[in-house]
């Protein structure tokens, strides 16, 4: 009996999902054993509506901004995913120069430090699943370093001393799909 349910707590482990939001608490897997909770606070959650997504909605605290994209299986994006989200934070955010100094990959997770106008830093983890995608944007680093510390005890962040930009952004890709044309029907 034993066996079995060693098995079976094996197998839930392995299928949850990368990223999962349950009433106020994001929920990070970072492997198969660790796991990762960050209880928020002070948040603001707007489910955002697109023919082409299943669940999409963006939350808005005063440390991050998170913006999570699940499609429907029939819906492909018009470019890679974290690309087009480049593409859309520079246009939103009327960025003359971004420049990357920093990318860090780990299975479904990327972590990339971007240096904005010469002048400010911009943290951005993106986490991606089967048809899901996740975009953070982290202004005060906190988030960003747990999960990259989390996934590499090696980690050294040597940003300490650099202006962060924090700004007060309630942008969406979903929102702005229709007109621009990120995702749509594959077939």
């Amino acid at each position: 009996m034993g066996f079995f349910r060693n098995l079976l707590k094996t197998i839930i482990k392995v299928s949850r999902p990368v990223f999962s939001i349950e009433a106020n608490e994001l929920h990070f897997k970072l492997s198969s054993d660790l796991f990762y909770t960050y209880t928020l606070e002070n948040f603001d959650i707007k489910t955002r509506h697109d023919p082409y997504t299943l669940d999409a909605f963006t939350l808005k605290t005063p440390s991050f901004y998170l913006e999570h994209i699940k499609v429907d299986e029939d819906t492909i994006w018009q470019g890679q995913a974290l690309s087009l989200y480049e593409e859309f934070l520079k246009e939103q955010l009327k960025i003359n120069k971004f420049q990357l100094l920093e990318d860090k990959n780990f299975e479904n997770y990327e972590f990339k430090i971007y240096r904005v106008d010469d002048e400010f830093l911009l943290h951005l983890v993106y986490i991606w699943e089967l048809n899901k995608d996740v975009f953070i944007l982290d202004f005060d680093t906190s988030l960003f370093k747990t999960l990259i510390t989390n996934l590499d005890e090696n980690y050294i962040y040597k940003y300490e001393n650099e202006k962060r930009l924090n700004i007060d952004f309630d942008s969406s890709l979903v929102k702005l799909n229709a007109f621009k044309g990120y995702f749509n029907s594959s077939m």
